[in-house]
Protein backbone atom coordinates (compact mmCIF):
# COMPACT_ATOMS: atom_id res chain seq x y z
CA UNK A 1 0.00 0.00 0.00
CA UNK A 2 1.43 3.42 -0.96
CA UNK A 3 1.15 6.04 1.75
CA UNK A 4 0.38 9.60 0.77
CA UNK A 5 1.96 12.54 2.59
CA UNK A 6 -0.36 12.85 5.57
CA UNK A 7 -0.33 9.11 6.21
CA UNK A 8 3.46 9.00 5.99
CA UNK A 9 3.67 11.79 8.57
CA UNK A 10 1.22 9.92 10.78
CA UNK A 11 3.33 6.77 10.69
CA UNK A 12 6.47 8.75 11.46
CA UNK A 13 4.72 10.39 14.41
CA UNK A 14 3.57 7.03 15.75
CA UNK A 15 7.01 5.54 15.23
CA UNK A 16 8.62 8.35 17.25
CA UNK A 17 6.05 7.85 19.99
CA UNK A 18 6.84 4.15 20.07
CA UNK A 19 10.50 4.94 20.67
CA UNK A 20 9.39 7.04 23.64
CA UNK A 21 7.09 4.26 24.77
CA UNK A 22 9.93 1.77 24.58
CA UNK A 23 12.20 3.96 26.69
CA UNK A 24 9.47 4.43 29.29
CA UNK A 25 9.08 0.66 29.41
CA UNK A 26 12.76 0.09 30.24
CA UNK A 27 13.31 -3.24 31.90
CA UNK A 28 10.26 -4.88 30.37
CA UNK A 29 11.01 -7.87 28.19
CA UNK A 30 8.67 -8.44 25.28
CA UNK A 31 8.93 -8.88 21.55
CA UNK A 32 5.29 -9.41 20.59
CA UNK A 33 2.07 -7.83 21.79
CA UNK A 34 -0.67 -10.41 21.39
CA UNK A 35 -4.13 -8.95 20.78
CA UNK A 36 -7.33 -10.99 20.49
CA UNK A 37 -10.25 -9.34 18.74
CA UNK A 38 -13.57 -10.31 17.22
CA UNK A 39 -14.06 -9.42 13.54
CA UNK A 40 -15.12 -5.84 14.26
CA UNK A 41 -14.38 -2.36 12.99
CA UNK A 42 -12.74 -1.64 16.34
CA UNK A 43 -9.84 -3.87 15.29
CA UNK A 44 -9.17 -2.08 12.01
CA UNK A 45 -6.93 0.62 13.55
CA UNK A 46 -4.81 -2.13 15.11
CA UNK A 47 -4.57 -3.89 11.76
CA UNK A 48 -3.58 -0.58 10.18
CA UNK A 49 -0.78 -0.20 12.75
CA UNK A 50 0.44 -3.71 11.99
CA UNK A 51 0.22 -3.30 8.22
CA UNK A 52 2.11 0.00 8.29
CA UNK A 53 4.89 -1.57 10.37
CA UNK A 54 4.73 1.22 12.93
CA UNK A 55 5.89 -0.96 15.81
CA UNK A 56 8.47 -3.14 14.13
CA UNK A 57 11.49 -1.34 15.68
CA UNK A 58 10.05 -1.95 19.15
CA UNK A 59 7.55 -4.80 19.13
CA UNK A 60 5.39 -6.79 16.74
CA UNK A 61 1.61 -6.84 16.91
CA UNK A 62 0.15 -10.33 16.68
CA UNK A 63 -3.57 -10.06 15.99
CA UNK A 64 -5.71 -13.12 16.68
CA UNK A 65 -9.23 -12.90 15.31
CA UNK A 66 -11.80 -14.78 17.37
CA UNK A 67 -15.42 -14.05 18.34
CA UNK A 68 -14.98 -15.96 21.61
CA UNK A 69 -14.95 -13.18 24.20
CA UNK A 70 -14.99 -15.56 27.19
CA UNK A 71 -11.97 -17.41 25.85
CA UNK A 72 -10.26 -14.06 25.40
CA UNK A 73 -10.94 -13.17 29.03
CA UNK A 74 -9.55 -16.50 30.17
CA UNK A 75 -6.40 -15.96 28.11
CA UNK A 76 -5.84 -12.41 29.35
CA UNK A 77 -6.41 -13.54 32.95
CA UNK A 78 -3.70 -16.17 32.49
CA UNK A 79 -1.34 -13.68 30.84
CA UNK A 80 -1.42 -15.62 27.57
CA UNK A 81 -2.49 -12.52 25.62
CA UNK A 82 -1.67 -8.88 26.33
CA UNK A 83 -4.69 -7.03 24.95
CA UNK A 84 -8.30 -7.76 24.11
CA UNK A 85 -10.97 -6.02 22.04
CA UNK A 86 -14.34 -6.73 23.65
CA UNK A 87 -17.53 -5.13 24.91
CA UNK A 88 -17.01 -2.34 27.44
CA UNK A 89 -19.55 -4.02 29.71
CA UNK A 90 -17.78 -7.38 29.26
CA UNK A 91 -14.52 -5.85 30.42
CA UNK A 92 -16.21 -4.14 33.37
CA UNK A 93 -17.82 -7.40 34.48
CA UNK A 94 -14.49 -9.21 34.24
CA UNK A 95 -12.77 -6.45 36.21
CA UNK A 96 -15.41 -6.52 38.94
CA UNK A 97 -14.96 -10.28 39.19
CA UNK A 98 -11.23 -9.99 39.78
CA UNK A 99 -9.72 -10.25 36.30
CA UNK A 100 -7.04 -7.57 36.04
CA UNK A 101 -7.93 -5.70 32.84
CA UNK A 102 -7.68 -1.97 32.13
CA UNK A 103 -9.71 -0.04 29.60
CA UNK A 104 -7.28 1.67 27.23
CA UNK A 105 -9.91 3.26 25.00
CA UNK A 106 -13.50 3.00 23.85
CA UNK A 107 -13.72 2.90 20.08
CA UNK A 108 -17.18 1.88 18.80
CA UNK A 109 -20.03 4.15 19.88
CA UNK A 110 -22.68 3.21 17.34
CA UNK A 111 -23.20 -0.01 15.42
CA UNK A 112 -26.67 -1.50 16.11
CA UNK A 113 -30.03 -1.15 14.36
CA UNK A 114 -33.54 -2.59 14.53
CA UNK A 115 -34.68 -4.27 11.31
CA UNK A 116 -38.32 -5.21 10.83
CA UNK A 117 -39.83 -7.77 8.48
CA UNK A 118 -42.22 -6.22 5.97
CA UNK A 119 -43.35 -3.31 8.15
CA UNK A 120 -41.87 -0.12 9.55
CA UNK A 121 -41.63 0.35 13.29
CA UNK A 122 -41.82 4.07 13.91
CA UNK A 123 -41.76 3.68 17.68
CA UNK A 124 -41.05 0.99 20.26
CA UNK A 125 -44.77 0.52 20.83
CA UNK A 126 -44.96 -0.94 17.32
CA UNK A 127 -43.17 -4.01 18.68
CA UNK A 128 -46.00 -4.95 21.05
CA UNK A 129 -47.20 -8.44 20.19
CA UNK A 130 -44.21 -9.01 17.89
CA UNK A 131 -41.31 -11.45 18.03
CA UNK A 132 -37.86 -9.84 18.29
CA UNK A 133 -34.59 -11.72 17.79
CA UNK A 134 -31.68 -10.78 20.07
CA UNK A 135 -28.26 -12.43 20.34
CA UNK A 136 -27.96 -12.96 24.10
CA UNK A 137 -30.23 -12.93 27.14
CA UNK A 138 -28.84 -10.32 29.52
CA UNK A 139 -26.46 -8.90 26.91
CA UNK A 140 -26.11 -5.28 25.76
CA UNK A 141 -28.77 -5.47 23.05
CA UNK A 142 -31.20 -7.23 25.36
CA UNK A 143 -30.63 -4.45 27.89
CA UNK A 144 -31.03 -1.67 25.34
CA UNK A 145 -34.25 -3.00 23.83
CA UNK A 146 -35.83 -3.51 27.26
CA UNK A 147 -34.58 -0.09 28.35
CA UNK A 148 -36.12 1.61 25.32
CA UNK A 149 -39.41 -0.27 25.73
CA UNK A 150 -39.68 0.75 29.38
CA UNK A 151 -38.73 4.35 28.64
CA UNK A 152 -41.55 4.48 26.07
CA UNK A 153 -44.15 2.95 28.36
CA UNK A 154 -44.12 -0.53 26.84
CA UNK A 155 -44.06 -3.59 29.09
CA UNK A 156 -41.29 -5.92 27.80
CA UNK A 157 -43.61 -8.82 28.69
CA UNK A 158 -45.76 -7.71 25.72
CA UNK A 159 -42.90 -8.52 23.34
CA UNK A 160 -41.73 -12.09 22.61
CA UNK A 161 -37.96 -12.25 22.68
CA UNK A 162 -36.15 -14.98 20.76
CA UNK A 163 -32.48 -15.41 21.69
CA UNK A 164 -30.14 -16.68 19.01
CA UNK A 165 -26.60 -15.81 17.82
CA UNK A 166 -26.73 -13.00 15.29
CA UNK A 167 -25.93 -15.19 12.27
CA UNK A 168 -28.69 -17.66 13.16
CA UNK A 169 -31.07 -14.87 14.06
CA UNK A 170 -30.48 -13.20 10.69
CA UNK A 171 -31.36 -16.44 8.91
CA UNK A 172 -34.55 -16.83 10.95
CA UNK A 173 -35.44 -13.22 10.19
CA UNK A 174 -35.01 -13.73 6.46
CA UNK A 175 -37.11 -16.91 6.63
CA UNK A 176 -39.93 -14.92 8.19
CA UNK A 177 -39.73 -16.73 11.54
CA UNK A 178 -39.40 -13.52 13.57
CA UNK A 179 -40.89 -10.06 13.08
CA UNK A 180 -37.84 -8.01 13.99
CA UNK A 181 -34.18 -8.31 14.84
CA UNK A 182 -31.45 -6.11 16.31
CA UNK A 183 -28.17 -6.50 14.44
CA UNK A 184 -24.76 -4.83 14.33
CA UNK A 185 -23.00 -3.65 11.22
CA UNK A 186 -21.88 -5.06 8.82
CA UNK A 187 -24.69 -7.61 9.22
CA UNK A 188 -27.28 -4.85 8.84
CA UNK A 189 -25.91 -4.00 5.40
CA UNK A 190 -25.77 -7.69 4.44
CA UNK A 191 -29.39 -8.35 5.41
CA UNK A 192 -30.68 -5.17 3.77
CA UNK A 193 -28.92 -6.10 0.53
CA UNK A 194 -30.15 -9.71 0.54
CA UNK A 195 -33.71 -9.48 1.86
CA UNK A 196 -36.18 -7.13 0.22
CA UNK A 197 -38.67 -7.38 3.09
CA UNK A 198 -36.15 -5.96 5.58
CA UNK A 199 -36.84 -2.42 6.77
CA UNK A 200 -34.29 -0.41 8.73
CA UNK A 201 -36.73 0.91 11.32
CA UNK A 202 -34.82 2.26 14.32
CA UNK A 203 -31.27 3.44 14.91
CA UNK A 204 -30.46 2.40 18.49
CA UNK A 205 -27.95 5.23 18.79
CA UNK A 206 -30.54 7.84 17.82
CA UNK A 207 -32.98 6.28 20.26
CA UNK A 208 -30.37 6.60 23.02
CA UNK A 209 -29.80 10.22 22.08
CA UNK A 210 -33.51 11.01 22.41
CA UNK A 211 -33.27 10.02 26.07
CA UNK A 212 -29.89 11.66 26.79
CA UNK A 213 -30.07 15.26 25.63
CA UNK A 214 -29.31 14.39 22.02
CA UNK A 215 -26.03 12.60 22.73
CA UNK A 216 -26.30 9.34 20.78
CA UNK A 217 -22.94 7.84 21.79
CA UNK A 218 -23.21 4.40 23.41
CA UNK A 219 -19.90 2.91 24.63
CA UNK A 220 -20.08 -0.50 22.99
CA UNK A 221 -16.55 -1.75 22.29
CA UNK A 222 -13.25 -1.12 24.03
CA UNK A 223 -9.56 -2.00 23.81
CA UNK A 224 -8.33 -3.57 27.05
CA UNK A 225 -4.85 -4.34 28.34
CA UNK A 226 -3.84 -6.98 30.87
CA UNK A 227 -3.21 -5.08 34.10
CA UNK A 228 0.32 -6.27 34.76
CA UNK A 229 1.33 -5.63 31.16
CA UNK A 230 -0.14 -2.11 31.29
CA UNK A 231 1.56 -1.28 34.60
CA UNK A 232 4.93 -2.51 33.35
CA UNK A 233 4.66 -0.62 30.07
CA UNK A 234 2.62 2.58 30.54
CA UNK A 235 4.57 4.56 27.96
CA UNK A 236 4.14 1.83 25.39
CA UNK A 237 0.40 1.62 26.03
CA UNK A 238 0.04 5.40 25.76
CA UNK A 239 2.01 5.47 22.51
CA UNK A 240 0.05 2.55 21.09
CA UNK A 241 -3.17 4.33 22.00
CA UNK A 242 -1.99 7.45 20.18
CA UNK A 243 -1.26 5.39 17.09
CA UNK A 244 -4.64 3.69 17.47
CA UNK A 245 -6.33 7.09 17.33
CA UNK A 246 -4.42 7.84 14.13
CA UNK A 247 -5.63 4.49 12.82
CA UNK A 248 -9.23 5.52 13.53
CA UNK A 249 -8.68 8.69 11.50
CA UNK A 250 -7.25 6.62 8.65
CA UNK A 251 -10.20 4.20 8.65
CA UNK A 252 -12.69 7.05 8.61
CA UNK A 253 -10.86 8.79 5.75
CA UNK A 254 -10.26 5.59 3.74
CA UNK A 255 -13.28 3.29 4.11
CA UNK A 256 -12.61 1.37 0.90
CA UNK A 257 -9.02 0.57 1.86
CA UNK A 258 -10.07 -0.26 5.42
CA UNK A 259 -12.71 -2.60 4.00
CA UNK A 260 -9.99 -4.47 2.12
CA UNK A 261 -8.24 -5.10 5.44
CA UNK A 262 -11.52 -6.43 6.86
CA UNK A 263 -11.85 -8.72 3.86
CA UNK A 264 -8.32 -10.04 4.40
CA UNK A 265 -8.47 -10.47 8.17
CA UNK A 266 -12.17 -11.13 8.80
CA UNK A 267 -13.24 -12.73 5.50
CA UNK A 268 -15.99 -10.11 5.16
CA UNK A 269 -16.92 -8.78 1.69
CA UNK A 270 -15.09 -5.49 1.19
CA UNK A 271 -18.01 -3.79 -0.55
CA UNK A 272 -20.33 -4.62 2.36
CA UNK A 273 -17.83 -3.43 4.97
CA UNK A 274 -17.19 -0.17 3.13
CA UNK A 275 -20.93 0.55 3.03
CA UNK A 276 -21.40 -0.47 6.66
CA UNK A 277 -18.72 1.93 7.91
CA UNK A 278 -21.10 4.79 7.11
CA UNK A 279 -23.34 3.55 9.93
CA UNK A 280 -20.60 2.75 12.48
CA UNK A 281 -19.43 5.42 14.90
CA UNK A 282 -15.77 4.47 15.15
CA UNK A 283 -14.27 7.25 17.20
CA UNK A 284 -12.16 8.22 20.17
CA UNK A 285 -12.84 10.98 22.69
CA UNK A 286 -10.91 12.60 25.57
CA UNK A 287 -10.57 10.37 28.64
CA UNK A 288 -12.82 12.43 30.94
CA UNK A 289 -15.52 12.60 28.28
CA UNK A 290 -15.35 8.86 27.66
CA UNK A 291 -15.55 8.07 31.36
CA UNK A 292 -18.60 10.31 31.79
CA UNK A 293 -20.36 8.58 28.89
CA UNK A 294 -19.46 5.14 30.23
CA UNK A 295 -20.73 6.14 33.67
CA UNK A 296 -24.05 7.21 32.17
CA UNK A 297 -24.35 3.90 30.33
CA UNK A 298 -23.37 1.80 33.33
CA UNK A 299 -25.81 3.61 35.62
CA UNK A 300 -28.63 2.78 33.19
CA UNK A 301 -27.48 -0.86 33.15
CA UNK A 302 -27.52 -0.95 36.95
CA UNK A 303 -31.24 -0.18 36.87
CA UNK A 304 -32.13 -3.25 34.78
CA UNK A 305 -29.26 -5.74 34.47
CA UNK A 306 -26.61 -4.98 37.13
CA UNK A 307 -24.94 -8.36 36.54
CA UNK A 308 -24.07 -7.14 33.03
CA UNK A 309 -21.19 -5.25 34.66
CA UNK A 310 -20.65 -7.50 37.66
CA UNK A 311 -23.22 -5.93 39.99
CA UNK A 312 -21.43 -2.63 40.66
CA UNK A 313 -19.75 0.29 38.97
CA UNK A 314 -16.03 -0.35 38.39
CA UNK A 315 -13.66 1.87 40.35
CA UNK A 316 -11.27 4.38 38.81
CA UNK A 317 -8.46 1.80 38.40
CA UNK A 318 -10.56 0.19 35.67
CA UNK A 319 -9.58 3.10 33.41
CA UNK A 320 -5.98 3.03 32.20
Amino acid sequence: MIMKGTHRLTVLLCASLMVLGGSLAAGAEFETIIVQTPPTAGALPLIWIKEQGVLTDQVELEIRVSPDHQRGLALIAQGDIDMLVTGVNVGAKAYNRGIDVRLVNTNIWGIDYLLTNGFAADSWSDLEGKTVSLPLLGGPLDFLVRYFLLQHGVDPADVEFVYSPSNNGARSFQLGQVDAIVLPEPMVTMVLSNFEQAVLSLDLQEEWGKLHEGDNRIPFVGLFAQGGFAEANPGLIEALNTCYQEGIAWVRANPEEAALLAEEYFNQPAAVVAASLERINLNNYPDAEEQALIGQYFNAIMEIYPEMIGGKLPDEDFYF
